[in-house]
This record gives structure tokens, sequence and C-alpha cells, in this order.
């Protein structure tokens, strides 16, 4: 049977080290950053999100300072992009939930692509309304921010791991891990199946398959020298925002 996901002792045994650069792509309220940066005490996070909702939620929370919310999304240009939000009520939450869990609606299913099945297989969900928000590539934010070595991306585009992919080719070169979200429909326009996904990233291995989502190990990877953290990581901007 297979499992839900990864763990922590999974995590902490595959990278093998405590100060760690992690990015979270598709980060929502960044909680999982949150739990990255408990697990690894010197590690460096960057969560990812372009849904202005999740990012108040994030900033309205105390902060750690190694965890950086960077306020777009990756994707495979650089520019503007539309951005499907999300929005609706899970079928039979309690009204305290709603206001606790969900005080803007549903914010975590939008996404860089139009939803399609998704529609169908959740019909609660609703996508009325569209934004548009900043997008760069994996390549272009690493050049730019000056990191080049990254021990684990995990990835939660929902439906835009193509996009993912295709502007990160250089980056993930030099990256570990790779754990991704995968649906076998087509939940969004141009979503790929875990073959497919696979197929895209003929450098890595799959280390083990779980309900809905994967994690992949870099098969050359090996070959490139583990970084340690050096004076440049500690002059990152300590971001929220």
């Amino acid at each position: 049977m297979l499992r839900d996901g990864a763990d922590r002792d999974q995590l902490i045994d595959l990278i093998g080290r405590s100060n760690p650069t992690i990015l979270e792509v598709g980060a929502h309220m960044a909680d999982q950053s949150v739990r990255f940066a408990e697990w690894f005490p010197y590690g460096q996070v960057f969560a990812f999100e372009p849904d202005p909702r999740p990012i108040r939620n994030f900033q309205s929370r105390p902060g750690n300072p190694r965890v950086h919310m960077v306020e777009c999304a990756l994707g495979n240009h650089i520019g503007k992009t539309t951005f499907y939000q999300s929005d609706g009520v899970p079928p039979a939450t309690p009204e305290e939930d709603i206001k606790k869990y969900h005080p803007e609606g549903w914010d975590h299913s939008g996404s860089i692509r139009p939803p399609k099945e998704h529609l169908h297989e959740f019909p609660w969900v609703k996508f009325d309304n569209t934004i548009e928000v900043e997008v760069t590539t994996l390549d272009a934010w690493s050049e730019e921010v000056g990191v080049k070595y990254i021990d684990l991306i995990w990835a939660d585009v929902q439906g835009a791991e193509q996009d993912l992919i295709a502007g990160g080719r250089k980056t993930l070169l030099n990256t570990r891990f790779f754990y991704t979200e995968f649906s076998e429909k087509e939940l969004y326009k141009g979503a790929l199946d875990a073959s497919a996904i696979l197929k895209l990233l003929p450098d890595f291995e799959l280390v083990e398959m779980f309900k809905h989502d994967m994690l992949l190990r870099n098969k050359r990877a090996w070959d490139q020298p583990v970084r340690s953290p050096t004076w440049r990581d500690w002059l990152l901007p300590n971001r929220r925002a």
C-alpha cells in the first residue's frame, strides 16, 4: 500500500545535513517550509507563492528568519502570468472552521494552469476569479539570488509541473532531490501524470511513489560538491514579503 507522503525521518536521512537549501514551490501559507526550518536547524528555505491571500496569512503569523517568502510563481517565462484563484467551501465544514482556516475562501487549489477535470472532480471548488501575478523561472531566480546547489525542491504547483521543469533545466542539474505532486487525471489543462513528469527528468530516478506525490533523486548530483553555507547565505534578505 502506498504511503501518503514523505515524512520527517525519511527526508532528514536522505538529505543528510543540517544546513540544506530547500525550495517549496506552491507554498500556500508556507507551513511545510516552517517544518523544514524546524527539521534542519541551519537550513535556508525559500517559499514561492503567487496568491496574495495565503501570503497575507503567512505574514500575520510569527516568522522564522530562515524561511524566505518569495511572492511569485515559478514557470517557463519571466514577467506576468494569469493565476486562476480557487474559492469555495469544503462540504460539511463547520462555520467556525471556515472562519479559522478559510477566512478568504478556499485558496489551496489556485494555479497558473486553468482548471479542467478539477471542475468535475471537486465541483465545490470554484475558479471564478483570475489575477495577474509575477512569474519567473527557476533558473533566473537561482542566478539572481546566487543559489547554485539545492538539496530539495518540494513542488505542489497544481498541474504546472512541466512549466516549473522547463524553466529550471540548469538548476535541476544541481538539485539533489525533487518532490512533486501529480495526478493521473488532467485536473488542470496540460497537466502531466507521473510517467510524463519522469520523462521530463531523465537525470532523476524514483526513490518512492506515494499516493499523490513522488520523490526523485538526481543520479548525477553526487558528482557535485556538497556546498556549505557561505557569508552570502547569511546576507540573503530575511524577507517575509
